[in-house]
């Protein structure tokens, strides 16, 4: 039986970002021609600036290897013992040595979670099986232009907040709901610039209660009357009396099967 590859999990710090920027687009544009896809990696995955963001505003780790960094992992906290595996990638010098496997099963012996989240784009296969083979099942999709699949690793289940129980104090928020209504989109200015934007009210609603949930851009095409869906990472706001439920730039709308 082979041992496990002798890998560390380091705290990223500044110094690391140019060089994880390198391993993350090597490693998303290798996954990328051999699914025969054109070159393809999430937002920001070549940029040392993007990295620098996660470094500083997310838990984000150097995959080091022989003294060697040949990889990241980037961890959100999505509330209520949900953590999402945002990014974790292997530089393709150093892939199919269990290099990645081993370092999400550090991760998960000192970050601590209920369960586990993550998703991959859907013609990633091998993402796929990736995920599968270390115990995440699936439980939906992101649809849209760029559809996910989206899985969950459960340690302990976590127990969601009802839609009753959401204030407009709540950040981090992980909910699930029936989308019943929504209206149709409209364009709107941003407060800072000229860009125009895009956004629409649906309504989430539980056994407990109902609220506005405020889609914008790209999630509006990602759910649909009648979907059960989950927010994960969302907030909470007041407007004018009225609770909003915000998916915001960091957090996952998904569909759930």
């Amino acid at each position: 039986m082979s041992e496990s590859p002798k890998i560390e999990l380091v705290q990223a710090i500044e110094d690391h970002a140019a060089l994880l920027a390198l391993c993350s687009q090597r490693a998303y544009e290798k996954a990328a021609e051999d699914h025969e896809q054109t070159a393809w990696g999430p937002r920001g995955y070549k940029s040392a600036k993007d990295q620098l963001y996660y470094i500083e505003k997310l838990e984000t780790y150097s995959i080091v290897y022989d003294e060697i960094i040949v990889g990241g992992v980037v961890v959100s906290d999505n509330g209520f013992g949900v953590k999402e595996i945002v990014r974790i990638f292997v530089d393709p010098d150093f892939q199919r040595n269990g290099i990645a496997s081993t370092a999400l099963s550090n991760l998960m012996e000192f970050s601590e979670a209920k369960a586990w989240t993550g998703g991959t784009i859907k013609w990633n296969t091998a993402n796929q099986g990736f995920l599968e083979k270390n115990g995440f099942k699936r439980i939906g999709e992101i649809t849209g232009d760029e559809p996910y699949v989206w899985y969950q690793k459960t340690l302990e289940k976590p127990e969601f907040p009802s839609i009753k129980e959401l204030n407009e104090d709540m950040r981090r928020v992980t909910v699930e709901g029936e989308i019943v209504e929504k209206a149709i989109p409209r364009a709107v200015r941003a407060r800072r610039g000229w860009q125009s934007l895009t956004v629409t009210e649906a309504t989430l609603k539980d056994k407990s209660d109902d609220v506005v949930l405020m889609l914008w851009n790209e999630q509006i095409k990602q759910c649909k009357v009648g979907d059960h869906v989950r927010i994960e990472g969302g907030y909470v706001k007041n407007y004018r009396g009225m609770r909003q439920l915000n998916v915001g730039k960091t957090g996952s709308l998904i569909t759930l099967d």
